[in-house]
């Protein structure tokens, strides 16, 4: 996978990357514990997001917040190209304590109103992007020019999600729908696939048949990556570990602590410590 381009720190990564011959088993289900933009420049795929789906064409957005689902699905070999954005709420607050910077993200459900044309913004996105391009050698003017035009891509969002805000949204009425809305109001309590199964009266079998075949996850994998992310994120923030986990609806921390480790690479501690 040739990349680009690529800027890192704790709060915001950028990438810029192209798969010549991409493999669909590559790419895989997960959930972030930070937002992400995924600019599509050119290849053949569909981005599925919590239980919708998305058919990407060049030059379109995707918009995810902390823990909702995506995946793209490579339907073809054409060269996959696109930039992506991770990012951190602190890196916005900085400049924008309210966050309505972050309406786009955080004023829709699950899985609703995440894909943007070019055609809806004013400035086309690839212009903002290729911005982001590293032009200058040292780290501090290297950031000051990344954030210079990430900052005006979320303006720019913000102007679009004020319009798109009003459209009404595709029927997403489903099984699979009211299944993940279920397990996302109650992903901190008790849950199990039992209790799932039980509430919307079909057999733990049809429950995760249902739910792979929209999603892409199994519904324990689907609760457990949900639960890790917010974790994470708790502990990131300065929770202790082991508040976080019970916080997050864990019950066992050694099952906890193996599953993040797994996860993330890192252990609770570390990740704690890097946030000290």
């Amino acid at each position: 996978m040739p990349v680009f381009s690529v800027y890192s720190s704790p709060t915001l990564l950028f990438r810029h990357l192209t798969d010549e011959n991409p493999d669909d088993s590559f790419f895989q289900m997960h959930i972030h514990e930070q937002f992400e933009i995924l600019y599509f420049v050119s290849g053949s795929a569909q981005c599925l997001v919590e239980t919708s789906s998305y058919r990407m064409m060049p030059d379109t957005l995707m918009l995810m917040r902390p823990m909702e689902s995506h995946r793209i699905n490579i339907l073809g070999r054409e060269p996959y190209e696109r930039y992506t954005i991770n990012f951190s709420a602190e890196l916005v607050d900085a400049v924008d304590p309210e966050r309505s910077l972050l309406a786009p993200f955080y004023d829709r459900r699950l899985g609703e109103k995440n894909m943007y044309r070019a055609s809806e913004l004013d400035i086309h996105p690839h212009k903002l992007f290729s911005a982001m391009q590293p032009h200058t050698e040292t780290e501090s003017s290297r950031r000051t020019e990344i954030l210079t035009y990430f900052f005006a891509l979320l303006g720019q969002l913000g102007s679009a999600f004020a319009v798109k805000k009003g459209e009404p949204v595709p029927d997403r009425n489903t099984l699979a729908n009211e299944i993940a809305g279920y397990i996302n109001e109650h992903l901190f309590q008790e849950l199990s696939l039992r209790i799932v199964a039980d509430t919307f009266y079909i057999s733990v079998s049809q429950l995760n048949r249902i739910f792979r075949n929209s999603t892409g996850f199994s519904v324990w994998d689907y609760v457990t990556g949900k639960r890790l992310a917010a974790a994470r994120s708790r502990i990131r923030e300065g929770m202790p570990a082991t508040r976080a986990f019970a916080a997050c609806g864990f019950n066992d921390y050694s099952s906890f602590y193996r599953l993040y480790l797994k996860k993330f690479g890192v252990t609770p501690k570390q990740d704690f410590e890097k946030k000290l």
